[in-house]
């Protein structure tokens, strides 16, 4: 190339000729005698950079990964990351990266993907963490231990609420380039019933207990109900702790329960389960064991909520759909829900589901070890970090346990602080107590992903500021032994009981008119 452009430039040759002499390319020799006119010490020998080509990338492999453990990271703690619509490749002006640049790094990292997230509630990230999980698992080995539970012996029961207009629809075909798309419904909102749902280990399910929004019992609503169903009235449609009872005493006669042959009923917190003294002396008198799960983690930990009662939501949405198709011009009221809500149980109340639902949870076989550190990373955000200064102000609390998580996504950079301990968090957060320090690195020049758009972290200040409600809160606990009777009589003896309200007659008042 050096002396194709000296041909041109000393010999006065043409752009045709040289190229021919030196088998160069012409718009490469335009380049370089252009370059060398403009700037004779430069030299045209040494290969152009023109800037990110096909195989040429904005960051370095090591860079991408990681940035990619960064990604991983904030998808983790449920905070990931969008794309921005930009529709340039790399804006060097702007310091953006554009959908040519975004499409590129999807490419060369298949583990990634664009996913919609499903939302997901501050207390059920914060709530399900390794330390409740432990203890939850801790309390189900032991009775596991003491009363040797075989599958058809643990059952787990909860409350769903069916509408006759059903929130979820399913997907139907329908023409392109329309932008709205209906179903036909009941009415623009729905009566809502109460249905208590109770399967066990070995594939057996209870009949479901329907509770209807009225007063009065009416006979009408429980037609073409599933055998076995019964059906209780309140004017809220909602479970009671006396409903309840109840229900316990009807799972009493289906499970067969004595004290010689107990069993063990996995439940949620709902004050109706948990609060009530008539209850636990029911459960206790009939070998029934009460295992509470802990608070925000039913989503993961209660086999109804893992495997059924997404099929179930589904079947019932067909079925509802197959009715108004069936009976045109007619609505869905609470006389046909019992009969639709049946031929949906049906289908969803399989043994496969009930069993999968209980090895998937880690209850039955019993698997204390069924979550990985994946699993509890959204609840590293309630970790509180202090610095070593203040650590001689707690000096005097008592050390709990230390439980450490590995982590082999990259650290922060060098900027932050290098020495941290975690204090312990409060009760239902995840518990981190790492005395080692850890030296951050990056791979970026300047400053790292985690400099850029920090990973959320509570406070120490925050914390402080947060207050504790003083209500007895619900936890995991065996809810039939006697400390926890023992601390729900004391609680109700203790709390303040208020006057209940009078009921205010309206009077109507005569107005006189005089002429």
């Amino acid at each position: 190339m050096r002396a194709a452009v000296d041909e041109i430039l000393v010999l006065g040759k043409t752009f045709r000729e040289a190229c021919e002499k030196f088998s160069v390319p012409k718009s490469t020799l335009e380049r370089k005698v252009k370059k060398k006119r403009n700037d004779p010490t430069c030299d045209v020998g040494v290969k152009d950079s023109l800037g990110p080509g096909p195989r040429l990338t904005v960051f370095s492999t090591t860079k991408e990964n990681e940035l990619v453990s960064y990604l991983k990271l904030m998808e983790g703690r449920l905070f990931g990351l969008k794309k921005n619509n930009i529709t340039h490749d790399f804006s060097h002006v702007k310091k953006k990266a554009g959908f040519d640049w975004y499409q590129g790094f999807i490419k060369r990292h298949p583990e990634l993907s664009l996913r919609k997230p499903e939302a997901t509630s501050v207390a059920r990230a914060m709530g399900f963490n390794k330390r409740v999980v432990d203890d939850f698992f801790q309390l189900l080995g032991g009775l596991m231990d003491q009363y040797k539970f075989k599958p058809d012996r643990i059952y787990n029961c909860d409350e769903t609420g069916i509408s006759s207009v059903p929130k979820s629809k399913s997907k139907i075909i329908a023409s392109k380039g329309r932008k709205q798309v209906g179903a036909i419904t009941s009415a623009e909102r729905g009566e809502t019933v109460t249905v208590e749902i109770c399967m066990n280990a070995a594939g057996t399910y209870m009949p479901p207990f329907f509770i209807f929004p009225r007063k009065m019992f009416n006979s009408e609503f429980m037609r073409n109900a599933p055998i076995g169903s019964i059906a209780e009235f309140h004017q809220s449609g909602w479970m009671q702790k006396d409903i309840f009872e109840k229900w316990t005493v009807h799972f009493i006669q289906f499970s067969h329960a004595t004290q010689d042959n107990p069993v063990l009923l996995l439940l949620d917190g709902h004050c109706t389960h948990t609060k009530s003294i008539e209850l636990i002396q029911i459960a206790r008198d009939n070998g029934v064991v009460l295992l509470c799960f802990p608070r925000h983690c039913t989503h993961r930990l209660q086999p109804l909520d893992v495997a059924f009662m997404k099929p179930l939501s589904t079947y019932y949405d067909k079925e509802t759909t197959n009715w108004l198709r069936n009976h045109g011009g007619d609505v869905v009221t609470l006389k046909q829900l019992a009969e639709i809500f049946g031929l949906a149980f049906i289908k969803a109340a399989t043994m496969t589901t009930a069993i999968n639902g209980f090895q998937k949870t880690g209850i039955c076989p019993f698997n204390p070890d069924i979550f990985n550190d994946l699993d509890f990373m959204a609840a590293e955000t309630t970790n509180v970090l202090i610095e070593n200064d203040d650590m001689a102000q707690v000096s005097s609390v008592p050390p709990l346990p230390v439980i450490r998580e590995s982590c082999t996504l990259p650290e922060a950079s060098n900027s932050t602080t290098d020495n941290e301990k975690v204090l312990d968090p409060m009760s239902g957060c995840s518990h981190w107590n790492d005395q080692t320090p850890t030296v951050k690195k990056t791979t970026f020049k300047n400053v790292s992903p985690k400099d850029v758009l920090p990973v959320p972290q509570q406070t120490l200040e925050n914390r402080e500021k947060k207050k504790r409600n003083s209500r007895f809160r619900g936890k995991t606990a065996v809810i039939t032994e006697s400390p926890y009777k023992k601390s729900l009589e004391e609680h109700q003896k203790n709390s303040k009981k208020f006057p209940a309200k009078r009921k205010v007659t309206k009077v109507k008042k005569k107005i006189i008119f005089q002429t």
